[in-house]
């Protein structure tokens, strides 16, 4: 199943300059962005609730396990309703070795990079406001590295590591008549279990929760 929607995305992303070099029907209202590209950029703290993150509650380190994170986007809308983009992001997380009658903790780097689909809800009916509901899902892929060393009696923490990702969310766009705009984004990216540089345990992905701030600008 992920794979025919991987290449189902692939696909699409390849008809992109041929959408988009088609004439476009003129606006009925400054918001309706069919046939055009934009450029986005976004900021906020994310959650990676893998393996042992609960020793930080348990050893009153809590507020450590939110980390900072930016990424950027390039998109071009398909038509009013749908759109395809391709972004970037980076940020720090953190982690946390077996429980050993002791806290240890680690830090590491992230990248990743994913091909969304995007539902501008709004534009499903025609409504073209100032504010709009969109929904995306992608697939991609994440880099962990730059680990930081710790000392635990046997478990060790491996990287780096280049994992499979795939995620969906929600964002909730408020818009200019010029183009430009901001929105709030709340995503779930998944991605392969040594993400985190921890040997897999039950359930086989680490799980990583988003909310970012961003700016957009739609070209004209």
């Amino acid at each position: 199943m992920l794979r025919k929607i991987f290449l189902l995305l692939v696909a699409l992303s390849l008809t992109i300059p041929g959408f988009c070099a088609k004439p476009r029907v003129k606006a009925v209202s400054p918001y309706q962005y069919g046939g055009r590209w934009y450029i986005a950029a976004q900021v906020g703290p994310q959650f990676l609730p893998a393996e042992n993150i609960s020793s930080y509650w348990k050893y009153g380190h809590g507020w450590k396990i939110f980390s900072p994170f930016a990424g950027v986007a390039l998109g071009c809308n398909i038509n009013d309703v749908w759109d395809l983009r391709l972004s970037g992001n980076y940020g720090h997380h953190v982690g946390a070795c077996d429980p050993f009658d002791d806290f240890y903790p680690f830090t590491f780097k992230a990248a990743s990079a994913f091909v969304d689909a995007c539902v501008n809800c709004n534009a499903m009916g025609e409504n073209y406001a100032r504010t709009a509901l969109k929904v995306y899902m992608g697939l991609g892929a994440g880099y962990s590295f730059g680990f930081s060393k710790v000392e635990h009696p046997y478990q060790v923490v491996e990287g780096p590591n280049l994992v499979p990702g795939g995620r969906f969310g929600g964002i909730m766009e408020f818009d200019s008549p010029g183009g430009f705009g901001w929105f709030i984004d709340l995503g779930m990216e998944f991605f392969g279990d040594w993400y985190n540089g921890l040997e897999p345990i039950k359930f086989p992905l680490d799980v990583n929760m988003k909310l970012s701030f961003g700016i957009i600008y739609h070209f004209h």
